[in-house]
C-alpha cells in the first residue's frame, strides 16, 4: 500500500483552509492507497486553531503551530511540516486549494509504475468568491456550476500547450515544480535538507527544492488528470509577478544566485528577469533544433499497443522530433511516454482531452 502525506502550510487563512480540509474529506482511496493531511499553521492570530481542530475529518490528522517570528517563511513551515510525514509520498498543497475526490487514483497511476519522480499537477482558478455550502454539499465539482463562475486556468498550461505535456522533453522542467499541486516520494525529499530556510520571501522555494532532486537524478512527469481548484483570496493571477512581491522574489533569487551562480547558464540579471516572469520566460530555455517531425495521433483505444510501439521505435532515434496527439480521454500514454528511458529522440505529447472543470 502506498501511503500519501498531505503538507499544507496556511497563515490567517481560517475560511479558505476549512474549505481546504473538507475537500480533503471526500477522496477516495483504494486498497492501494491511503493518506493523512498535515496542517502547519505558520503563526495565525485568527481563529484557524479552534476552527481547524473542530472541524470533523475522516483522515488521519496533524496540526502544527509555530510562532510568528523573523524566519517565518513557506519553506519553513513546510520543513516544520515534513518531520511529521509518515507516507511515501509527500503531496505539497497550499492552504487555498480544493482537491477533487479522484485526486489521488488519479494521481497513483503514476507512483503505481514508479517511485522515482515527481508528479507536477496544474489549477483551475477562481476569480470570485464562493460559499462554503458548495464545499459541504460538495457541488464545487459540478462542471456546470464551476462554469458558472469566472474562472482562469493555470499559467502553465499555455506553456505546455506549445511546449508539450512531456516533462521528459524539457530541458529545465523543474522550473514548472510548483507547491501548489506537486507530489515528491518521500525517499528523494530524504537525500536533501528538506526546503532552504533562507528563501524566506515569496518565490521559488519550490522550484529550488525540486532542481536538488533533480540534480541527484529524480525525474519529472506531468499529471494533465490532476488538476485541482484554487480559491479566490482577492486577486486574480497574473502572468508576471505581482508589483508588491518584486521585492520579495528578488530577495530570493538573490540568495538563489550566491547559491548557484552561472544558473543555466545565464548572467546574475538573467536569472532576475528568469524569476520575474513566472515561467514565462522559461520556455525560451528550451531550445528546439531542426529535427525530422513525424506526427502520430491516437484516436482509436483499439490501436494502443501499435501507438506504442510506433513510439517506441522512433524513440531512440535522436534526429527525430516525434509529435503524439491523444484523443483518449482514459489513455495512459502520459505516463507510458515520461516514464520511457533511453530515450534519444524528442518526444512532444499533446492529450487533447484535458478538462480543467473535472
Amino acid at each position: 500500500m502506498r501511503k500519501y502525506s498531505f503538507v499544507i502550510p496556511t497563515y490567517q487563512n481560517r475560511r479558505l483552509v476549512i474549505n481546504t480540509l473538507r475537500a480533503l474529506d471526500y477522496i477516495e482511496t483504494t486498497e492501494a492507497i491511503s493518506y493523512e493531511v498535515i496542517i502547519v499553521d505558520d503563526g495565525s492570530l485568527d481563529d484557524t486553531f479552534q476552527a481547524v481542530i473542530s472541524e470533523h475529518k475522516k483522515y488521519p490528522f496533524i496540526y502544527t503551530y509555530l510562532p510568528r517570528n523573523e524566519n517565518s517563511s513557506r519553506a519553513r513551515a513546510r520543513n516544520y511540516g515534513l518531520k511529521n510525514v509518515t507516507g511515501d509520498i509527500v503531496v505539497f498543497i497550499d492552504g487555498d486549494i480544493l482537491v477533487r475526490p479522484d485526486y489521488l487514483i488519479k494521481l497513483d497511476r503514476f507512483f503505481e509504475q514508479s517511485s522515482d519522480m515527481a508528479v507536477v499537477g496544474m489549477r483551475l482558478l477562481l476569480n470570485q468568491p464562493i460559499d462554503e455550502q458548495i464545499v459541504l454539499n460538495k457541488s464545487v465539482f459540478d462542471k456546470k456550476l464551476l462554469r458558472s463562475y469566472q474562472t482562469g486556468v493555470d499559467f502553465r498550461h499555455q506553456i505546455f500547450e506549445s511546449l508539450s505535456y512531456n516533462a521528459d522533453s524539457m530541458k529545465v522542467p523543474f522550473l514548472f515544480a510548483l507547491t501548489c499541486n506537486l507530489a515528491v516520494p518521500k525517499k528523494w525529499i530524504d537525500l536533501t535538507d528538506g526546503f532552504d530556510e533562507e528563501l524566506k520571501k515569496w518565490g521559488i522555494e519550490d522550484i529550488e527544492f525540486v532542481y536538488r532532486m533533480c540534480q541527484k537524478g529524480m525525474k519529472i512527469a506531468i499529471n494533465t488528470k490532476g488538476t485541482v481548484i484554487h480559491q479566490f483570496h482577492g486577486s486574480k493571477e497574473e502572468d508576471t509577478v505581482e508589483k508588491g512581491k518584486i521585492e520579495e522574489v528578488d530577495y530570493n533569487t538573490s540568495v538563489f544566485i550566491k547559491k548557484y551562480p552561472g544558473f543555466l547558464g545565464l548572467s546574475d540579471q538573467e536569472i532576475y528577469e528568469l524569476f520575474h516572469s513566472i515561467a514565462h520566460n522559461y520556455k525560451k530555455l528550451e531550445v528546439d533544433h531542426t529535427l525530422s517531425s513525424i506526427e502520430i495521433c491516437y484516436d482509436d483505444v483499439k490501436k494502443k499497443e501499435e501507438i506504442k510501439s510506433a513510439i517506441s521505435k522512433y524513440a531512440g532515434d535522436e534526429a527525430i522530433k516525434l509529435t503524439v496527439f491523444d484523443y483518449i480521454e482514459d489513455s495512459d500514454l502520459d505516463i507510458f511516454i515520461q516514464l520511457m528511458t533511453n530515450v534519444k529522440a524528442k518526444i512532444l505529447y499533446f492529450p487533447k482531452t484535458i478538462d480543467f472543470y473535472g
